[in-house]
Order: structure tokens, then C-alpha cells, then sequence
């Protein structure tokens, strides 16, 4: 088999599996609200993200996208914090991961997912893949 025939196997076997990968999640805080209500956090992830897809069609939710691809947002603006507290966990929670620039959709996504989830109770530490 020669290099090239290898660097296209590769190439491909890269691209499905990154095709195939689960979408991004939020990782939350352990505090009350979360110990509270036990797996029911799931299920408000789930309504939150849920409710960002509906926003990133919305007019506003479009220009923050076009915004935010032309580099003018940074990935920890967005949406308004509420406490000191809230703050920390959306500017952490919406971090780009590795390093790796997100898109302008992902951006808005995540601010909008982190900041319904802090209106719940909960506190935004990371996103997982």
C-alpha cells in the first residue's frame, strides 16, 4: 500500500469519526439546585439547548452568529450576567476547548445554553464533547 492510499484511509477514517461524535454538552457545578434535582438536569440540558436552536434562528440570534464569526465577540459575550458568581461559570463554561476557535453558531450556542441553565439554578463549568 503506498503513502498516498494511506493518508486517504486516514483522512477518512478521521472524517467519519468526527462526523459521528456527539454533539457538545455542558458540564455543571455540583451545588444545590444540581443535587436537588437529581437526573432531572438532563432533561433541563436537553430544553435549554433546545431553546438555543430555536434563538440561533431568530434575527438577533443570526447577527450575534455574524458577529461573532468576524472575531468582534470573544466566546464569554453574549447574553447579560446575572450575580458575580453567574458570571464565573458562564465565561468558564463557554471557553473554547483546546484551544480551537469555535464557530459564531457554537459561540452563541453555548452562551445562550449557559445563561438558561444559570436562570434554572445551575452553574455552567465546562462543555464536554
Amino acid at each position: 500500500m503506498n503513502i498516498a492510499r494511506i493518508i486517504q484511509i486516514t483522512f477518512l477514517a478521521f472524517a467519519l469519526t468526527s462526523c459521528a461524535s456527539k454533539p457538545s454538552r455542558p458540564s455543571l457545578y455540583p451545588n444545590q439546585t444540581l443535587k436537588d434535582h437529581g437526573d432531572k438536569y438532563n432533561v433541563d440540558i436537553d430544553e435549554c439547548l433546545k431553546n438555543s436552536d430555536v434563538y440561533l434562528k431568530t434575527p438577533e440570534g443570526e447577527r450575534l452568529q455574524k458577529s461573532a464569526n468576524s472575531g468582534s465577540v470573544s466566546t464569554s459575550v453574549g447574553f447579560g450576567f446575572g450575580s458575580f458568581g453567574s458570571g464565573i461559570g458562564l465565561g468558564v463554561g463557554s471557553g473554547d476547548r483546546g484551544g480551537s476557535r469555535l464557530s459564531g453558531e457554537e459561540q452563541v450556542r453555548r452562551n445562550f445554553t449557559n445563561q438558561c441553565l444559570v436562570n434554572k439554578g445551575y452553574q455552567v463549568v465546562g462543555w464536554e464533547n
